[in-house]
């Protein structure tokens, strides 16, 4: 056998040696991924939970909404242009609330997200920042943890996509700005003027839309 010959099939066998190798991985990571899913989805419907919670009156509703829910495709609400889920909060099956995400990429930092619930006349029920960037110390007093900043928001309704009232003080609003972190809070009233405005506007359509949530047990 020539050099060459047996060169030739340690290359081979190398090769086969790499496939095999990446095929157990590939084999690994799918059956990690099959195994962990139901885990990860149960912790995220875990954390959807804890958040929609937070922004609702809890003696109002008396269905999970967990398990009401449709996709909306409207920027004017969501702040993107992609399918975004809206749950839905009633008691006696009555429409109580609409529970949508928003953003804004006009945070100090980038993009903030941000939960809010309305409810039939467009009065806000809750709002808290669930995604930021902002600077510790200054703009993150959007979170609860941090200041009561987004509890100024409950109770309130927005007239217009333009009303006068839904700024931050040192726009000529009712809403505080933070020393020397303006950008953080006007960012946010901005986004919410415009979302709870066109939310309330499409509070009955949204309600009934098609349910596209599937019942999911979740641990307490």
């Amino acid at each position: 056998m020539t050099e060459n010959n047996i060169a030739l099939i340690k290359s081979k066998k190398n090769a086969l040696l790499l496939t095999a190798f990446a095929a157990v991985c590939t084999l690994f990571v799918a059956v990690t991924h099959i195994i962990t899913a139901p885990v990860i989805e149960e912790q995220k419907q875990q954390d959807i939970l804890r958040k929609l919670t937070q922004v609702l009156n809890q003696d109002k509703f008396d269905n999970n909404p967990l398990e009401n829910c449709t996709s909306i495709n409207d920027a004017s609400i969501t702040g993107i242009n992609k399918p975004s889920k809206v749950y839905r909060a009633t008691l006696n099956d009555e429409p109580y609330a609409l529970i949508f995400q928003t953003q804004t990429k006009q945070g100090y930092n980038g993009r903030i997200e941000v939960m809010v619930a309305i409810n039939a006349t467009g009065e806000v029920q809750g709002v808290r920042s669930i995604a930021h960037q902002e600077t510790p110390g200054l703009g993150d007093k959007i979170e609860l943890e941090k200041s009561n900043w987004v509890l100024d928001f409950n109770g309130k309704t927005v007239k217009s996509e333009s009303d006068s009232k839904w700024f931050v003080k040192k726009d000529g609003g009712q809403f505080d700005q933070f020393t020397g972190a303006t950008i953080t809070p006007r960012a946010i009233v901005n986004q919410l003027r415009q979302s709870i405005f066109n939310t309330s506007q499409q509070f009955d359509d949204i309600f009934s839309l098609p349910n596209e949530c599937v019942s999911i047990e979740v641990k307490n």
